[in-house]
C-alpha cells in the first residue's frame, strides 16, 4: 500500500531558498520578515474582546471562555494557500484549549478547506497573563480508529516507507487515528496576545478551586506579586508579596492583603537563595507549579527582587496567627485540614499568654514502651504502655518506623492517640516532636521541628511549658499532616517571662556591608 499524499503548505521547499538569499543580501542582516515565510494565520474574529495591556481580563476558574478565530495557510507572499486542504492543530499557551467547534472541527483539531476555516470558536481555560492560541500543521489526519479500512497509523504497514510502522514508532503519526504517516510542515501560527491577568499567589494555591491542590499542576506559570507598570511609565506595588523565611532548600513568600486564605507558598530552590533576604519584595516571580505530598510549591523558582532598605519601608512580614486548641484539634479530620491548609506556608505561633498554655508533650524518650501484661489474655487493652521515657515505636530498632510490622504499628497508634506523646524514632529521624496547646479545657496537638534554632533541646524540655513557638505552617499528607517549622533561634521562646519578638525583628537578618557594597 502506498503512502497517501497529503496537503502541504505549498511554498514550503522553498524556505531555504529564501533564507539562503537573505543571508547572502548585503544590504540587510540576513533576518527575514515572518511575512516572507509560508505559515499559518490565526486571527481573532472580534479583537476587542482580547483586553489590553492596561485593561487586563480577569481569571476565569468557574469554566471555560469562548473565542473565536479565522484560520487559514499563507503562502510565502501572505496570500491564501488554497492547494492547502489539511487539519490544523489547535492549542494556546499559557491555558488550554477545552473544545473546539465550528465547521470541520476533529477534536482538538479543524480542517481547512481550499487554505481556510472561518469562526471557529475556541473554549479557552486556565490562560492567565500574555495567552495567544496557536494552531500548527502537524500533519495529523484523524480519522474514526474503528474505519475500514484502519488508519495509516495503525494498520501495521509501513505507508511512507521510512523503516518505521505506525503509532507510536512512526514519528510522523500523531496519534493512532492519523490517518498520515507523513509528518506535517510544522508550520505555525498564534493569534494577537489576549490579555489576561496574571494569577495571584493564592489563585496558583488553588483557593478558586476550593483549595489544597494548584490550579496550574505542572504548569509554568507567572504569579502576580504586585508590582505593576501603569500607564504613565510609572512602576508601583498595588500590594506586597513579600519574603517571610529563607530556608536551607528555597524560601517562602506572603501575599500580605490577599484576605481569601492560601495566600503564602513555598518556592523550592534545591538550596538558599543567594543574596535573598526576609523582608524583600517580590518584583516578580516565576516556576513550576508541583504539589508535593499535597504542599502545594513553585518549583524551579525565578524572580527579581526590591531589597528591603529599613530607611525605605516598613518590613512587611505579617504577624503570626496565633492557634488555640479549636484551630488544630482533630487536626486529621476533613473540617480542620482544610482550615489549616488555608494557613499553610504562613507564619503560626502556639503561645502560653492569659489562659493558654503550649508545652512539649510529657512523653518523650528513647526507650521502648513495655508491652501491656493484659493484653495476651485481653487484645482490647492497649498492647504498649507509653510512658515518660519509653516513646521509641521502632521496636526491632532496624532505624525506620513500619506499620507492616504489626507491633511497631500498634504501639505507634496507641502513641498518636495519647496526646502527651512523642514517637521518640520520628523525632530522631526527622528531628520532630508534639505540642500540646491548651486552654485548660480543650487539649490539641501539633507537631513542630525546631532543628534551626541551635540551643533548643526538646527532649530536654519534655513536659515543660513555653513561652512561644513560631514557625511556617507545613503539610505532608503521607504522615502527620501538619508541622510548624521555626525559621531560626529567634522563633523559640523558652523563658516564660520573654515575649516573642515582632515579625519585622525575628529572624530578620539585614544586609552586610559587604553586600551593599560589593567591590
Amino acid at each position: 500500500m502506498s503512502a497517501r499524499p497529503r496537503p502541504r503548505l505549498s511554498s514550503l521547499l522553498f524556505v531555504p531558498l529564501v533564507v539562503a538569499a537573505l543571508g547572502s543580501a548585503d544590504c540587510h542582516s540576513g533576518f527575514g520578515s515572518v511575512d516572507t515565510l509560508p505559515r499559518v494565520k490565526v486571527e481573532l474574529v472580534d479583537p476587542s474582546k482580547a483586553g489590553g495591556r492596561f485593561a487586563l481580563l480577569p481569571l476565569k476558574f468557574d469554566g471555560p471562555l469562548p473565542f473565536a478565530v479565522n484560520l487559514s495557510a499563507r503562502k510565502q507572499d501572505g496570500s491564501v494557500d488554497t492547494a492547502f486542504n489539511g487539519y490544523l492543530r489547535v492549542s494556546a499557551k499559557p491555558g488550554n484549549v477545552q473544545s473546539l467547534s465550528g465547521e470541520g472541527v476533529s477534536g482538538r483539531s479543524v480542517k481547512l478547506t481550499n487554505g481556510v476555516a472561518e469562526n471557529i470558536t475556541v473554549l479557552l481555560e486556565n490562560a492567565y497573563g500574555d495567552t495567544y492560541i496557536l494552531a500548527q500543521d502537524a500533519g495529523y489526519e484523524p480519522v474514526d480508529p474503528l474505519a475500514s479500512p484502519p488508519p495509516r497509523c495503525s494498520n501495521g504497514v509501513d505507508d511512507d516507507g521510512n523503516g518505521l510502522i505506525d503509532f507510536p514508532a512512526d514519528p510522523g503519526c500523531a496519534f493512532a487515528n492519523d490517518d498520515s504517516e507523513t509528518g506535517g510542515s510544522y508550520a505555525e501560527g498564534a493569534s494577537q496576545a489576549i490579555f489576561f491577568a496574571l494569577p495571584r499567589v493564592a489563585d496558583v494555591r488553588g483557593v478558586n478551586t476550593s483549595g489544597g491542590t494548584t490550579a496550574y499542576p505542572k504548569q509554568p506559570i507567572r504569579i502576580d506579586t504586585g508590582f505593576h507598570e501603569k500607564e504613565d511609565g510609572s512602576q508601583v506595588f498595588d500590594f506586597d508579596t513579600v519574603v517571610t523565611r529563607i530556608a536551607a532548600n528555597g524560601f517562602y513568600v506572603s501575599d500580605v492583603r490577599d484576605r481569601r486564605g492560601f495566600n503564602n507558598v513555598f518556592a523550592f530552590n534545591f538550596n538558599a537563595p543567594p543574596r535573598m533576604r526576609v523582608c524583600d519584595r517580590m518584583k516578580s516571580m516565576g516556576g513550576t507549579a508541583t504539589e508535593f505530598f499535597g504542599f502545594t510549591q513553585v518549583s524551579f523558582p525565578t524572580w527579581t527582587l526590591e531589597e528591603w532598605n529599613p530607611k525605605l519601608r516598613p518590613c512587611g512580614v505579617p504577624e503570626p496567627r496565633v492557634f488555640d486548641p479549636t484551630d488544630i484539634a482533630d487536626a486529621t479530620g476533613e473540617t480542620q485540614i482544610s482550615n489549616l491548609l488555608k494557613l499553610s506556608g504562613s507564619l503560626v505561633r502556639a503561645e502560653t499568654k492569659d489562659k493558654f498554655e503550649v508545652r512539649i508533650t510529657k512523653n518523650f524518650g528513647p526507650e521502648h514502651p513495655a508491652e501491656n501484661p493484659n493484653f495476651k489474655d485481653n487484645p482490647a487493652v492497649p498492647r504498649y504502655l507509653i510512658s515518660e521515657n519509653a516513646t521509641n515505636c521502632d521496636i526491632n530498632d532496624d532505624g525506620r518506623l513500619t506499620f507492616e510490622d504489626p507491633a511497631e504499628g500498634a504501639c505507634s497508634t496507641i502513641c498518636t492517640a495519647n496526646s502527651e506523646c512523642t514517637e521518640f524514632s520520628n523525632f530522631r529521624g526527622r528531628s520532630t516532636f508534639r505540642l500540646v496547646i491548651t486552654d485548660g479545657i480543650r487539649v490539641a496537638n501539633i507537631q513542630a521541628n525546631g532543628s534551626t534554632a541551635s540551643e533548643f533541646r526538646p527532649l530536654d524540655l519534655r513536659g515543660q511549658k513555653l513561652r512561644a513557638f513560631t514557625g511556617t505552617l507545613t503539610y505532608f499528607s503521607g504522615g502527620s499532616q501538619f508541622t510548624m517549622e521555626a525559621r531560626c533561634v529567634d522563633d523559640v521562646v523558652v523563658d516564660l517571662t520573654k515575649q516573642p519578638l515582632p515579625s519585622d525583628k525575628a529572624c530578620v537578618f539585614p544586609r552586610t556591608f559587604a553586600e551593599e557594597n560589593p567591590q
